[in-house]
């Protein structure tokens, strides 16, 4: 069981970093230009593999720790924002953080 509770954690992770580089994408000024831009197809690979881990985890993993556990996403997504986009990351967003662990941690307990 342990090491679904792991494909859980990378594939939040690999949702996670699909939505950066979908967000990376978006840098140009026409949709042309957004389809043409290497990391549209890269965020669209990881959310491709993504989905696939989440599907694979749904048949071996009670829906309803599966899909709470997704909100880890949340937590790489705010740690990818201040690293890579350079956002600040407040004490609300800390707190909102903490939040969601603890809620992750009552799901799987």
């Amino acid at each position: 069981m342990t090491i679904y509770y792991i494909m859980l954690f990378v594939m939040t992770l690999i949702a996670s970093f699909a939505s950066f580089f979908l967000k990376k994408s978006t840098g140009g000024i026409t949709v042309l230009l957004i389809i043409r831009n290497k990391y549209f197809y890269f965020g669209g690979f990881l959310y491709v593999i993504g989905a696939l881990i989440n599907i694979w985890l749904l048949k071996k993993m009670p829906y309803s720790v599966v899909v709470p556990m997704g909100g880890i996403c949340y937590i790489w997504i705010m740690i990818i924002a201040g690293i890579f986009l350079k956002e600040k990351i407040g004490i609300g967003k800390i707190m909102g953080v903490l939040l969601i662990v603890s809620g992750v941690i009552c799901v799987i307990v």
